[in-house]
């Protein structure tokens, strides 16, 4: 069951990068953008720190990402995470957590099955949505160790590389990380903000149709599946 308590956790660790931890970013999404701050922050995954829950009823929800500043090839960081929230949406708990540096900030969002009706706030739900305007439309058909490919920047769910792990959780396989989605979306683009949700798995060796939208919408399928849907806020270097 999963233990309450986590909520106002804090914990501080330093996170150094190099250009080669960038590079294996882009070899595992098809490309770089700035959604490589998601990893780095988020060493290991955002379903890390749930105490108590099964892993195998765990399903990354939505996700985002502000950033401070560029970059740089390489640096170091102090990284701040905090469960801001533990939210009621009746067949799950909704986790929320925070990851805060002076480079950037992500917010992560897991769904815990099965760990709701405890009674407490629902919380606010973000609409995502996309105009009724022609997108600019690409493909990219993932490869079948995409996943692995993504593991290495060092998410160690087992949901991703572990058949036995995936077909409990009831997978034919290891799915693809939906932040491996969210980079291959996002992948040579440029932003300052991003809000996301995962809204279907995504099976290595599947085709994904990416639509962007000038206004900063995007969304993403795979077969006649939405996978992904989100928002950006574009950088001074877009806008111009």
């Amino acid at each position: 069951m999963l233990n309450h308590n986590i909520l106002g956790v804090v914990e501080r660790q330093v996170r150094t990068w190099s250009a080669d931890d960038a590079g294996v970013y882009a070899s595992a999404t098809g490309g770089y953008s700035p959604a490589f701050a998601i990893p780095l922050l988020q060493h290991g995954g955002p379903q890390l720190g749930l105490t108590g829950a099964d892993m195998t009823q765990v399903l990354h929800a939505e996700q985002s990402l502000w950033l401070h500043r560029p970059l740089p090839a390489h640096g170091s960081t102090i990284v701040t995470k905090t469960v801001t929230g533990i939210y009621d949406k009746g067949s799950g708990a909704l986790v929320v957590s925070t990851w805060e540096s002076g480079y950037a900030s992500t917010r992560s969002s897991c769904f815990v099955k099965g760990e709701g009706g405890f009674g407490g706030e629902r919380g606010e739900t973000r609409e995502f949505g996309v105009p009724d305007t022609e997108p600019e439309v690409s493909y990219f058909r993932t490869s079948t160790n995409q996943a692995l490919r993504y593991c290495e920047t060092g998410d160690v769910n087992p949901m991703h590389h572990d058949p036995e792990f995936a077909r409990r959780a009831g997978f034919p396989k290891p799915i693809l990380h939906g932040v491996c989605t969210l980079g291959i979306t996002m992948r040579g683009r440029n932003f300052t903000e991003l809000h996301a949700r995962f809204t279907a798995p995504v099976l290595p060796g599947d085709e994904l149709r990416i639509e962007h939208w000038a206004t900063g919408e995007f969304r993403t399928s795979a077969g006649d599946r939405q996978v992904l849907v989100g928002s950006v806020r574009f950088s001074e270097v877009d806008s111009s």
